[in-house]
């Protein structure tokens, strides 16, 4: 990186602050390769991305570790051949609201109008292959959503899909949705929630808190009343876009393998995939924007308190995939209902949410839920051998050499939750102290819903105590 000698005199100055000799991030490094910053950000996904631009512009300095070599995250865009057209495979699209509208605008970006749908043109039991009814008692999503928040609106404090959570946790959050759902008579809602929630994976099973996180009142709001926009040229454009911005503020293909933090900064060891050089970055604040596992933090000099929450986590494994060569005709999107799972002929995990048809023929995108446990390799030959099975029943003529996965990706880990004696004894009270501690924040699907627009959000309210 090239500085301009103002520069790189307070860069010869920071590298100076004293450490401990004995750690290897300690090692002496060309003025080149050490960095000073007011942030680094580890992740450049949608928080670390949107945090990056939005400290840049308040005239604070960053630099963003990024282990892969884009920006984004599971904001996935597959282009084909003529770039004419393409297929937003993970993140489709924000709330139409103002956040999301200034932020679209300050990269340059236009925008058109997403219509979400929710429509599913045919049932199918993917354990099976074969064409079942929809299932009943199904509710039109208006009316649908407009009973969930009615029956979700009294926890006010999550509607920013932040785990605010009162002192002591109600335990009706802490129960299966399922108790929730009969009590308010929102069997009619199911498929709707599992739109939203799939990544839970069992909703009938999982604490109603998880649920309402995934599916909230912003979620319902955005449904029913803002809507929805997505970037003109695909998802991705509005990363390519930052990656411009910020140019060799980015360090791609790198992580974080060594940590020494303390109140007045941190010193971050980070090390590049492709040709193993490594940098020193020395900062004055820390901005974690990844799911903070244990695995994710080898390095890292945690107390007892960080490691004692972060060990806690349980996950799910989260993968999507574009198919083709499928024989399913093009503009139909297929759900997967097990009649045999009611109400609502729900899935049980591992399993294909839907294969669902998003405007380009002879593609479609699936979402494969599964717990830890579950590889890329497992979740691709899920999807192989489903739409396999649909062919050999019959529902559809699918090609002897098909189906084709074109595109897959990992959004893996997903959904960290805790058991629900951990959250009555406090632990998302616990975790949230954690901002500010040796010099370190965090945000990220982990401390708030992960959906762009909300996080987006939450991220605004980091950057405010960063530097209150």
């Amino acid at each position: 990186m090239l500085f301009k000698p103002w520069q790189l005199a307070a860069v010869i100055s920071s590298a100076a602050i004293a450490t401990s000799a004995s750690s290897p991030i300690e090692q002496d490094f060309a003025p080149e390769d050490i960095i000073s910053r007011d942030v680094c950000i580890l992740g450049g996904g949608g928080s670390g991305t949107y945090a990056a631009i939005r400290l840049k512009d308040s005239n604070h300095s960053v630099v963003v570790v990024e282990r892969n070599d884009y920006l984004g995250g599971h904001a996935e865009t597959f282009y084909l051949d003529d770039e004419k057209q393409f297929i937003n495979y993970g993140v489709e699209g924000v709330f139409n609201d103002d956040l999301s509208k200034e932020y679209l605008e300050r990269l340059g970006v236009s925008w058109d109008s997403l219509a979400l749908s929710t429509l599913i043109d045919k049932y199918v039991d993917f354990n099976t292959g074969k064409e079942v009814l929809p299932p009943s008692d199904l509710l039109t999503t208006v009316v649908g959503a407009a009973l969930y928040r009615l029956a979700i609106q009294k926890y006010t404090t999550l509607d920013q899909g932040v785990y605010n959570l009162p002192d002591p946790v109600p335990e009706e959050l802490l129960e299966p949705f399922s108790k929730f759902v009969e009590e308010h008579a929102l069997q009619g809602v199911l498929r709707l929630v599992l739109m939203f929630a799939q990544n839970v994976g069992n909703i009938l099973d999982a604490p109603l808190l998880y649920i309402i996180q995934n599916f909230g009142v912003p979620h319902i709001n955005a449904l029913l009343e803002g809507g929805y926009i997505t970037p003109k040229n695909g998802i991705a454009e509005l990363y390519d876009s930052a990656a411009k911005v910020l140019g060799n503020d980015v360090l791609f293909q790198t992580t974080a393998i060594e940590t020494n933090r303390s109140d007045s900064g941190v010193s971050i060891l980070v090390e590049n995939h492709a040709d193993g050089s490594r940098k020193l970055i020395k900062a004055k604040k820390l901005l974690i924007t990844f799911p903070p596992l244990l695995e994710s933090l080898k390095g890292f000099d945690l107390d007892t308190k960080e490691t004692g929450l972060f060990e806690k986590w349980n996950w799910m494994s989260y993968h999507v995939a574009i198919v083709n060569n499928t024989g399913i005709p093009s503009g139909i999107t297929v759900g997967n209902a097990d009649p045999n799972n009611g109400p609502a002929s729900l899935p049980h995990t591992p399993f294909q949410w839907e294969l669902e048809y998003l405007g380009v023929p002879g593609y479609l995108a699936s979402k494969i839920i599964a717990n830890s446990s579950v590889t890329g390799d497992d979740a691709k030959n899920l999807v192989i051998s489903d739409i396999k099975r649909m062919g050999a029943v019959g529902t559809f003529d699918v090609p002897a050499d098909g189906p084709n996965i074109v595109q897959f990706g990992s959004h893996s880990p997903e959904t960290l939750i805790v058991s629900t004696d951990n959250i009555r004894n406090g632990f998302y009270k616990n975790l949230y102290s954690l901002q500010g501690r040796h010099s370190t924040f965090y945000t990220g699907l982990t401390f708030c819903t992960d959906y762009s627009s909300v996080l987006w959000a939450y991220t605004n309210t980091v950057i405010e105590k960063m530097f209150s």
